[in-house]
């Protein structure tokens, strides 16, 4: 080895230990630090706000018993944190950290609910993106399709906890990514039979749908009555549109 590259091998070896010596001062410095503010930006879905700067903050603290203003930064833990934000089930995700300013952010993503659940005799509750159940939420509440069942309710935590559950879900997530079905459906019942009915923002007509399956083939015939039969027929000449067996649209 030339006396050159030596040379460059030792130049590079203490540049590397001085910057992670500079790393692990400022390190120390900023655990010494004491909590000057909480900054939370809140992701929102739609401008739909489930929760606030306020109550976050509100669960960092544990309800005001566990301060974190004036703390020093190596006294907290930020998972810890995260968890007691997560504790609201519109939290989907937090994320805390510690800034070089003394500030704490808190980023929080919120669940985004798809659906309103309607139980004759129960509170009403929503399903999100993931297929959580979670409670109606006094702040805001969500434009989404009603959904409304003939039989008690089978999922405590989320729809996926069933196979016909993931169906169900499938056609929830299919309407809520198609932004035609989803101005246009605006109740979704499901009988005892596990079939479902569907019920149209604009047109009168009861879409029987059948089992939650087949999706795209089903709602392909849909557009086909919307486009094709409706103009023609007169809009307001059909009741009911049947969709469940294949090759075939039964108007009635």
């Amino acid at each position: 080895m030339s006396k050159e590259e030596k040379k460059n091998i030792l130049i590079y070896s203490f540049s590397g230990l001085l910057l992670l010596t500079l790393i692990t001062f400022a390190g120390i410095k900023n655990n010494g630090r004491s909590v000057e503010n909480v900054k939370v930006e809140i992701f929102d879905q739609e401008g739909i706000f489930f929760t606030d700067q306020l109550e976050v903050v509100d669960l960092m603290t544990d309800k005001s018993v566990d301060y974190v203003i004036g703390v020093e930064m190596g006294d907290l833990d930020p998972k810890v944190l995260e968890e007691r934000v997560e504790t609201n089930p519109f939290v989907k995700d937090a994320q805390v950290y510690r800034d070089l300013k003394g500030n704490l952010q808190v980023k929080v993503e919120q669940s985004k609910p798809i659906a309103r659940l309607f139980i004759d005799g129960k509170k009403d509750r929503y399903i999100d993106e993931d297929g959580r159940v979670l409670p109606i939420n006094a702040k805001h509440t969500a434009r989404v399709p009603l959904m409304e069942t003939e039989f008690e309710f089978m999922w405590e935590k989320n729809l996926n906890e069933s196979k016909f559950g993931r169906q169900v879900f499938e056609l929830l997530t299919f309407i809520e990514k198609d932004e035609f079905w989803k101005a246009q459906i605006a109740h979704i019942f499901i009988r005892k039979d596990g079939e479902i009915e569907l019920f149209p923002q604009v047109t009168k007509q009861v879409v029987e749908f059948g089992k939650p399956e087949d999706l795209e083939r089903k709602f392909s015939k849909l557009m086909t009555f919307y486009k094709e039969i409706l103009p023609k027929k007169g809009w307001n000449t059909y009741d009911r549109v049947n969709l469940k067996f294949e090759n075939q649209i039964i108007c009635e």
